[in-house]
């Protein structure tokens, strides 16, 4: 794609130097010896300066005039790709900033293992949507799964020396003990392939349509995606174009031909996959899907009756009539496995842009290495990278499911201690900022909506309710936690089902989900049970509890008067009867004297019996023996 400069070096120069008469051509010719020595001076400076300058052209000639950008911003996209939306949302603000800030190209830089389906849709509509059309995917190392096909979007894709890309078919959840599973199931295919597949081809025939021909082949992206393609790469004898084929065309076009023969990409034998052994098994492609599929694909053909895609197709139709027109080049993959590419192979089949060179007669891509090698290919004045932000990055921090659930922990907690005990404030303060830490970051990632965060509130209140105007374990305290529990359980499911409301992979956010509420609350419950047993001595809580003084110091001046009182009508460890309810305040009996008393822990029902367990001039303590 780059400009000839052989007019300056193969016209002009020697065209420069033949215009510098020689001597004996000047001595011939008799012109006065002072022009002569100027005029060949002048020329010959000329052709010196169009040496030196001619690489500097060369180099701006390199950069194609659709691709040349004066303003170029990176964005990054590192890490997994979460199923929240916290990653799309980031890119989208990125994409959106960089546009305002008078960006004309936008770089990709992807190193990614993947991450789930609706997410990575969510940023491949960001990069086809952009105002930005000069789009460049920069494999920097590894773009794995949704990583590829994000990276298939874009309008060029280069690549780092090494990298991989490819191995996108899609795979489940699975569940907190098994963990990530293979998608194996026909109705679940259905749902989830047509989107990827039609994603994948319609970013294949943008490519095409922009630069006019069929450069990238719809049938190799389709094998990034299933695992049960195989392809060969033939080409035109007459035209030198490339394409890929599947079995029936390649049966059609070299009749008596073996196909057997060692794929240059990476396969797993001994899977079972591959073509299968009942060609009845393989349906046909319905008529107006809008996406030809390899015939070796089940999957492939089964997600073809809905996948729709808004570019036409390029892909010529092969029949008898041309045999003999094409040649193998090789095979592609036995389709053993989801096609991934390293860097050799992306230059190879003509999925990577960056420029080249021979190396011992070799064609060899050159890597994009650094910021410096972006700038080059662009031929840029500017760059600037637009990374993920610090407030981003605590979002998605706050929104894993193990800080979630320790969170919750923390939460209920501090909400027991500050409902036993009230007036601590700071069990309540505590309670209050995990609860924000808990819901602030799904509310604005949209995991949270407005009925969650009321379940969640109005539970609260109803063990409130409990706790100090019903005492009991009734209708209010199992109410209270079942809407505490239904709504916590709920901001782990995006608002509206997701994407795909009706897969496993919104149900298996519902079972993480409920999993981890269930790990929490019996966490919680035990934390509780330590908590009330010692909760005189736990540090910092336990200073804000009255205690009998400990020395005779202590008990000197103000804090005298909350030592035990020696003139006290009962004594600490007498055993009596709550006449009345303590919420925590009543009236204990012990023998025949009956006084005010205060629970140390917890509600006391009347008619319970009680121990007394503090005395002071200002208050007599009692707990319930178990």
């Amino acid at each position: 794609m780059k400009r000839p400069i052989e007019p300056l070096t193969s016209v002009v120069i020697p065209w420069v130097l033949r215009r510098s008469p020689s001597v004996p051509e000047a001595a011939h010719r008799r012109p006065d010896r002072r022009s002569f020595g100027l005029l060949s001076t002048l020329r010959r400076t000329l052709a010196v300066v169009l040496l030196l300058v001619c690489p500097a052209l060369a180099s701006q000639d390199a950069v194609p005039a659709s691709r040349k950008a004066r303003n170029v911003a990176i964005i990054t996209i590192h890490g997994p790709i979460d199923a929240e939306g916290v990653m799309a949302a980031s890119v989208q603000r990125r994409v959106d900033t960089a546009v305002r800030a008078g960006a004309d190209a936008l770089v990709f830089d992807i190193n990614t293992p993947g991450g789930e389906v609706g997410s990575v849709l969510r940023i491949c509509n960001t990069i086809k949507q952009s105002q930005i059309k000069n789009t460049v995917a920069w494999i920097n190392p590894d773009a794995y799964s949704g990583g590829a096909i994000i990276a298939l979007a874009c309008r060029e894709l280069v690549v780092n020396d090494p990298a991989t890309l490819g191995d996108a078919m899609p795979i489940g959840m699975g569940n907190p003990l098994t963990g990530p599973t293979a998608t194996n199931d026909r109705e679940i295919l259905k749902k989830i392939l047509p989107p990827l597949i039609s994603e994948v081809v319609d970013s294949a025939r943008r490519y095409n349509s922009t630069f006019g021909g069929y450069f990238r082949d719809e049938y190799l992206v389709q094998a990034i995606v299933a695992n049960d393609v195989e392809l060969w790469r033939i080409r035109n004898k007459a035209t030198g174009a490339e394409m890929c084929i599947d079995r029936r065309e390649f049966e059609l076009l070299f009749p008596g031909q073996s196909p057997e023969s060692p794929p240059r990409l990476a396969s797993a034998p001994g899977t079972g996959r591959g073509r299968p052994a009942n060609p009845a098994e393989v349906p046909a492609p319905l008529p107006g899907s809008g996406v030809d599929v390899p015939s070796g694909s089940r999957k492939l053909a089964i997600a073809s009756a809905e996948a729709v895609v808004n570019v036409p197709g390029q892909r010529p139709i092969l029949s008898a009539a041309d045999v003999g027109a094409w040649e193998l080049v090789d095979k592609v993959t036995d389709g053993s496995a989801p096609a991934l590419f390293k860097a050799a192979d992306l230059l190879h089949y003509g999925l990577a842009d960056n420029d080249t060179e021979l190396v011992n007669g070799i064609k060899t891509l050159k890597p994009i290495r650094t910021d410096e090698d972006i700038r080059a290919f662009f031929g840029a004045d500017h760059i600037r990278r637009f990374d993920r932000t610090w407030s981003e990055g605590l979002v998605l921090f706050l929104t894993n499911f193990f800080v979630r659930g320790v969170l919750i922990v923390v939460f209920l907690i501090a909400l027991f201690v500050e409902i036993t005990h009230p007036g601590t404030f700071l069990a309540g303060i505590v309670s209050l900022l995990a609860l924000i830490a808990l819901l602030g970051p799904p509310m604005l990632i949209g995991l949270a909506s407005w009925w969650e965060i009321a379940a969640i509130l109005l539970g609260i209140l109803l063990l409130g309710i409990e706790a100090f105007v019903t005492p009991g374990f009734g209708v209010a305290g199992i109410a209270g936690l079942f809407l505490l529990f239904v709504g916590l359980i709920a901001t782990f499911v995006p608002s509206g089902g997701g994407p795909f409301p009706d897969t496993p992979y919104a149900r298996n956010d519902m079972l993480w989900g409920a999993v981890t509420l269930i790990l929490s609350f019996s966490t919680a419950g035990v934390g509780m049970y330590f908590v009330a047993k010692h909760f005189g001595s736990i540090p910092v809580i336990g200073k804000l509890v009255l205690k009998s003084p400990s020395s005779e110091d202590d008990a000197d001046g103000f804090f005298a008067a909350m030592g035990e009182d020696q003139t006290a009508p009962v004594k600490v460890g007498d055993v009596g009867t709550a006449l009345t309810p303590l919420r925590p305040a009543g009236r204990v009996q012990v023998g025949e004297t009956v006084f005010d008393a205060s629970a140390e822990f917890g509600f006391v029902p009347a008619g319970a019996k009680v121990r007394v367990s503090s005395v002071t001039p200002m208050r007599i303590g009692v707990e319930v023996i178990a």
